[in-house]
């Protein structure tokens, strides 16, 4: 079982507890909502210890990020058909987050409107839109085919996936806020993808009048390439996986969880003393949730 923990402000009057309890009934509502996809991963529950909310959820055994940083260390590179399957799955599983109506998601794939609207969300104006989805969809396309965030600094070195650093926020909202999709797509696919693939992308990457919905996508040659023509198998999709689960991903992914487990090993017993009828069960393992939170 993966756990996301989230630190909530003890200040009961402090508007940034507010807001996080906020977010968290909004995040939590939305797991409930999809869960019961395929393509999202399971929420079993929601349990409170010590000022921090603890998000308990199915345990992937690779991440995307994972992936794509593994296959990129060996093979220089991402394959367009692997990544378009993964583009499918998501792109379904979207269409039906959409129906929750609501915007969960990390600072890094948050698209252009999103911090124009600031104002407008905390007042609650804010309208959530798939088309805010669909801008996520192709920054984490872009992401896997260049093997890091596809946003550049100033001095034109990627910028490291660090949510908690605020000059790292500042600057991702500023690349965001000044993205030039035609400049962002050729840096990260290159020459080296089809011509279909890239239309898809350009189009998830349009400004908001301009991005099409679910309905229009569907209609891209990309999309009936890989699901009416059934480019790609989930059979291929499984042994491809297995090439890189072997030696150093799985031991990283083992030292990771160890690492984890004995960091937060007194919190542990505190919380689980309370819940477990005997402190010897097993606990679960905790681990960083798949990103295109």
């Amino acid at each position: 079982m993966a756990v996301k923990i989230i630190r909530i402000p003890t200040n009961r009057y402090d508007n940034e507890r507010d807001e996080k309890i906020r977010r968290l009934k909004q995040e939590i509502t939305t797991f409930r909502t999809l869960s019961h996809h395929p393509n999202v991963v399971n929420f079993y529950g929601l349990c409170f210890n010590d000022g921090e909310a603890m998000i308990c959820m199915e345990l992937m055994k690779m991440s995307l990020y994972d992936l794509y940083l593994i296959v990129h260390d060996k093979n220089g590179g991402f394959p367009e058909k692997i990544l378009g399957y993964i583009a499918i799955q998501i792109f379904e599983a979207l269409g039906f987050y959409s129906l929750a109506s609501t915007f969960v998601g990390t600072i890094a794939y948050w698209p252009p409107e999103r911090f124009s609207s600031n104002n407008e969300i905390e007042k609650g104006n804010f309208k959530y839109d798939v088309r805010s989805d669909i801008w996520s969809l192709g920054i984490t396309l872009a992401e896997t085919a260049f093997g890091s965030l596809p946003f550049l600094d100033e001095n034109g070195q990627p910028i490291m996936r660090d949510n908690n650093r605020q000059e790292n926020i500042i600057t991702i909202q500023h690349c965001i806020m000044n993205t030039k999709s035609e400049e962002l797509i050729q840096r990260c696919f290159g020459e080296t993808y089809s011509s279909d693939f890239i239309d898809f992308v350009n189009l998830c990457l349009e400004k908001l009048e301009k991005r099409p919905k679910f309905d229009k996508l569907r209609e891209t040659e990309f999309y009936s390439r890989f699901v009416q023509k059934g480019n790609v198998k989930k059979e291929d999709m499984a042994n491809f996986i297995k090439l890189y689960e072997e030696d150093d991903v799985l031991t990283d992914a083992a030292e990771n969880i160890t690492e984890v487990k004995e960091s937060k090993q007194q919190r542990d017993r505190n919380f689980w003393s309370h819940t477990e009828p005997s402190p010897t069960k097993e606990r679960p393992s905790k681990s960083k949730p798949w990103p295109t939170e």
